[in-house]
């Protein structure tokens, strides 16, 4: 009889793949450089590794190499995450079209369908982009100055600056209007950060701003992760009290709560080892003040 194989099964396997295809993929980009400098028979400066032009991307490089995955990994999936880190263009191609896609299909954050949306949509990305620059070779091929003719060109020079810029604005702007309030904090550090780096000159204007406000969201984001725990907890220890005041054990009370939650959704079902808190929070909340009305209302009657 055939095994049936379940999500975690297939993630450990895909999580195997994805490791054979990014060390591969890193031995070959290292090759390219090392090739050319045995044919060439020429060697890098090392010195030139020692000045701050070098040093200041690299840490740049650096930060964003650990903030991407941990920002980026939950929106793309597993076989989204190692197909994009291999393909590359995260941050202005990959996840512009990995947002769009999960808001035109109207998935669930976290669900296999986002997960598949993501794939697809990083998948096709991918193609999109290997087909547009084998077109641009090809140009570059029949016409020689084309190069030139684009630097030249003022109005295209301005355009590209701006592309990445452009991108996260349109995706974040819906965002920043749904939670004017949540967003107002990152914004006004970021723009703080970036007036005062641009006025002491400590980084040029660029992409470098990009990566100080992913950091700043990022730290954000973390601390409004613990403050939503933390209210949460609150809110059960609350209701856990109520439940014990209204004669009734909080116990009883999450039983009655799942076995309603379930009913009206019977897509969520889970095994029953799986604590309560899993539920949505206002569903959880509403079902849970509703039991101990009931049962303030037949105390009432008794007496």
């Amino acid at each position: 009889m055939k095994k049936l194989r379940t999500t975690a099964d297939q993630n450990a396997r895909m999580h195997l793949i994805g490791r054979l295809w990014l060390t591969t993929g890193m031995i070959l980009i290292c090759t390219i450089p090392l090739w050319l400098a045995l044919d060439y028979g020429v060697s890098p400066d090392w010195t030139v590794f020692g000045e701050w032009a070098v040093i200041s991307p690299m840490i740049i490089m650096a930060l964003s190499g650990v903030a991407e995955p941990i920002i980026y990994s939950p929106m793309v999936g597993v076989n989204g995450m190692y197909l994009s880190f291999l393909t590359g263009n995260l941050s202005n191609l990959k996840i512009p079209c990995v947002v769009k896609s999960q808001e035109i299909a109207g998935t669930k954050r976290g669900t296999e369908e986002d997960e598949i949306v993501a794939t697809i949509a990083v998948a096709t990305s991918s193609l999109v982009t290997i087909l547009i620059i084998g077109v641009i070779v090809l140009c570059l091929a029949v016409i020689p100055n084309l190069t030139q003719m684009i630097e030249d060109a003022p109005y295209l020079t301005p355009a590209f600056g701006c592309v990445v810029y452009a991108l996260f604005g349109s995706l974040g702007g819906k965002y920043i209007v749904k939670n004017p309030k949540l967003a107002a904090f990152p914004i006004v550090i970021v723009v703080v950060l970036s007036v005062v780096l641009g006025l002491t000159g400590l980084w040029d204007p660029g992409s470098a701003y990009l990566f100080v406000g992913i950091a700043v969201c990022l730290i954000f984001a973390v601390m409004q992760i613990f403050r939503e725990k933390k209210k949460l907890r609150e809110k059960e220890e609350r209701q856990r009290l109520e439940a014990i005041a209204a004669g009734m054990s909080y116990e009883k009370v999450v039983s009655i709560e799942r076995a309603q939650y379930l009913d009206a959704h019977p897509e969520a079902a889970k095994p029953a080892e799986e604590a309560p808190s899993e539920m949505g929070e206002e569903a959880a909340a509403e079902v849970i003040d509703a039991v101990i009305e009931d049962v303030e209302e037949q105390k009432l009657s008794d007496k």
